[in-house]
Formats: C-alpha cells, structure tokens, sequence
C-alpha cells in the first residue's frame, strides 16, 4: 500500500509530466512527438505503464480542462466583484435619483448603472446587424471555383 510520501511524489510527478506535455503542445509539437519527448525526459518507469500520445492527449486534455475550470472561477468572481460596486454606485445615487423633484444628472447616471448591470448578466436581448460593404450595400460573397447558378 503507498504511503502518503509515495502518493505526494507521484502527484509532483504527475504535474511535472503534465506542465511538460502542455508547453510541448502550446507548442504546436503533435501528441506521438509529445509521447516520444515525455519518454526522453522523464524514462519509462517513471511514466504510466502504456505511456503513448494517447495518454500525452489525455494530460494535455486535463490540464486544459484545469486551466479551463479556474478561468471559469475566476471570471465568476469578476463578475460578482463588479456586480457589487454597481450595487454600491446605484445604491449611492438612488436616492437622489427617485425623490420627487429628481436630479436628472443623478438619474442619468443610474440608468447607466442599471444599462451596464443588464449588460454584464446578458438581460438584454441581442441587437440585430446587418454586415455592409463600404457603399453600405449588403455583403456579397464569391467562392472560388464555384457555379453561380447552383449558389
């Protein structure tokens, strides 16, 4: 049975391997001369047994995965952050934006407030456009080698 020690080792081993493989594809190197390298560097018994691309894409894959998951985390908390000081902003002129003879500056500024909040949680429906070319005629494509007529 392995110890704690032996566990803790193989996970930095299992995060070195992992580092390694991701700069090699960041790279642009393809997964069977990722594999090769990861055999280079590290030998086969420190590897998993079967160690090929198939596995240097599964640990390309889960780091992504990893970085993909703390982005994710991290815009959420962004997004909560700023939700928080449009709180505070609107909360600091609502008064004087809803009493009976309002400040119009103030009420101007708290409907940018309110425009910029439904923006960031996406509450507003999405606004059509119309891509033009520079006459302001519509777009028009031609493929290459391709018949008009079956277009």
């Amino acid at each position: 049975m392995p110890t704690s020690a032996h566990t803790a080792s193989d996970k930095l081993e299992t995060a070195q391997r992992r580092a390694f493989v991701l700069q090699l594809r960041k790279a642009g190197v393809t997964y069977p001369n990722i594999a090769r390298a990861a055999i280079e560097k590290f030998g086969v018994d420190r590897l998993p047994r079967g160690w090929d691309e198939r596995y240097a894409y599964k640990d390309v894959k889960r780091e992504l995965d990893k970085i993909r998951v703390e982005i994710s985390e991290s815009a959420s908390n962004v997004l909560a952050l700023e939700l928080q000081r449009l709180d505070a902003l609107l909360k600091a002129l609502w008064a004087e934006a809803a009493r009976k003879n309002p400040d119009h500056s103030a009420v101007d500024r708290v409907l940018k407030i309110m425009e910029r909040r439904a923006k960031l949680l996406g509450l507003d429906a999405p606004s059509k456009q119309q891509i033009t070319d520079a006459d302001g005629g519509p777009l028009t494509f031609v493929i290459a080698g391709a018949d008009p007529d079956k277009l």
